[in-house]
C-alpha cells in the first residue's frame, strides 16, 4: 500500500533540508553505488558508477533481469526481454505509452538468511530513454522506493510471498507512468539489510490491533534527473548497515511498442532489442532463467508462487512436491500499458 504521494519539491524540501543534506550532497558528487546522472549538456541520462560497482558481463547471471511470463501454453513458459514481440503497435497518432505497475508477490529463497530484523528496500527507476523518437518532453523519471518486512513478526516466520504486494499506481497518486516515444530505460535494485534507525522514519507502516503492514511504498512521479540522484542516495545510505544486494541491474533499455523497437533497430535482425508487454513479468537473477524454463513455470496468484506445471493442485496445497523454486528469490509484477499521445503544449486557455 502507498502511504505517501509527494511531489518532487515537497520531498526534497521536507526531507533533504536536514543535518544529513551535506553528507548526501557529498555522496552525490562521489557516488559509491550505481546511479543515474546527467551528461554535460543536460540532455541525456548516463549510468555512473565507481570501480567498486562495475558490472562485467560475466556477472550478468547475478543481475536483476526482467522476464515475461508467456501468455500461451504452446510457448516457452518465460521469455527473456529480447525474445518478446511488442504487443503495442505505436503510431504517429499514438506514439507514447502509459504504464502501470503492480507488484503481486515477492518470494524469498529458502537459502536467504532472514531473521526477525531482516528488511529489504526495493528501488525502481523508469523513464524515457535518450534514444526515443520523442524530442518534445524533457527526460524525467518515475521512481519507486519500497520498504519490505521480510520477516512477519505477527506469524513468527518469513513473510509469505502473497503478503508482499503493492500497487505502484497508488504510490504515484493513481497517475500512470508516462513514456514519451515508447522507448524506456529501467533500473531495479533489491537490498536486504538489518533495520537501520532511519528506515522506519522513511517507510511508514500501518499498524492495527491485529496486524502490521509488511510493505510501504513511496512514489516520486515525473522527477528530474537531479532529483533521481538524491532519491538514489537516500536509499544508498543503507551502506552503513552492511547491506546484501539480492538483485541489481544495469539500466535496461526496453521498447514498449513495435514502433519504438523499429525506431531503434532499423529492422536489423542482428540487434536483439529488449521489449516489455502488458501482462505478467518476473524479476529474478539471470542464472535462474533455466530453472523457470526447465520446470515449465506456472504462476498461482492466490499463493504468490511459481510452481512447475506438472504439480497438481492437491500436491500444491499439501506441499507434497519437490519445489525447484525453493531457493530462487523472485518478484512477480502485473504490467498495464496503453498507447497514447502526450501533449506538451496543453494549457487551459
Amino acid at each position: 500500500m502507498a502511504l505517501f504521494n509527494f511531489n518532487e519539491k515537497e520531498v526534497l524540501t521536507s526531507y533533504f533540508e536536514s543535518e544529513a543534506l551535506a553528507q548526501i550532497k557529498k555522496q552525490i558528487q562521489n557516488p559509491k553505488h550505481p546511479t543515474f546522472g546527467v551528461n554535460n549538456d543536460n540532455s541525456a541520462v548516463r549510468f555512473e558508477k565507481d570501480k567498486s560497482s562495475k558490472f562485467p558481463m560475466s556477472e550478468l547471471q547475478n543481475q536483476f533481469i526482467n522476464f515475461q511470463l508467456s501468455n500461451s501454453l504452446d510457448l516457452p513458459p518465460i521469455l527473456e526481454s529480447s525474445q518478446i514481440v511488442p504487443a503495442l503497435e505505436g503510431s504517429e497518432e499514438k506514439p507514447d505509452v502509459l504504464v502501470n505497475l503492480e507488484m503481486l508477490s515477492f518470494h524469498i529463497g529458502a537459502n536467504e538468511d532472514v531473521d526477525k530484523n531482516t528488511r529489504a528496500t526495493i528501488r525502481i527507476n523508469i523513464g524515457k530513454d535518450e534514444n526515443s523518437r520523442d524530442k518534445l518532453f524533457d527526460t524525467t523519471f518515475w521512481s519507486i522506493a519500497a520498504g519490505i518486512n521480510l520477516y512477519n513478526q505477527g506469524k513468527n516466520k518469513i513473510t509469505e510471498p502473497k503478503d508482499l504486494k503493492s500497487d505502484f499506481k497508488a504510490a504515484f497518486g493513481n497517475r500512470p507512468i508516462e513514456i514519451p516515444g515508447g522507448l524506456s530505460i529501467m533500473s531495479f535494485e533489491v537490498v536486504k539489510h538489518q533495520e537501520p534507525k532511519w528506515w522506519q522514519k522513511v517507510f511508514k507502516f500501518l499498524q492495527s490491533d491485529g496486524a502490521k503492514a509488511l510493505i510501504s511504498t513511496i512514489g516520486f512521479p515525473a522527477i528530474s534527473l537531479t532529483a533521481i540522484n538524491m532519491v538514489d542516495e537516500l536509499v544508498n545510505r543503507l551502506e552503513d548497515d552492511k547491506p546484501e544486494v539480492l538483485f541489481k541491474s544495469l539500466p535496461l533499455r526496453l521498447a514498449l511498442s513495435k514502433q519504438a523497437k523499429d525506431d531503434f533497430t532499423g529492422g536489423n535482425p542482428r540487434v536483439k532489442m529488449g521489449s516489455l508487454n502488458p501482462g505478467f513479468c518476473v524479476l529474478a537473477r539471470g542464472k535462474d532463467f533455466d530453472t523457470f524454463i526447465n520446470a515449465d513455470a506456472i504462476y498461482y496468484p492466490s499463493y504468490g508462487k511459481l510452481v512447475p506445471s506438472d504439480v497438481s493442485e492437491s500436491q500444491l496445497v499439501s506441499g507434497d512436491f519437490d519445489d525447484p523454486f525453493k531457493n530462487v528469490t523472485y518478484s512477480v509484477f502485473k504490467v498495464g500499458m496503453k498507447e497514447t499521445k502526450l501533449d506538451p503544449n496543453f494549457d487551459f486557455g
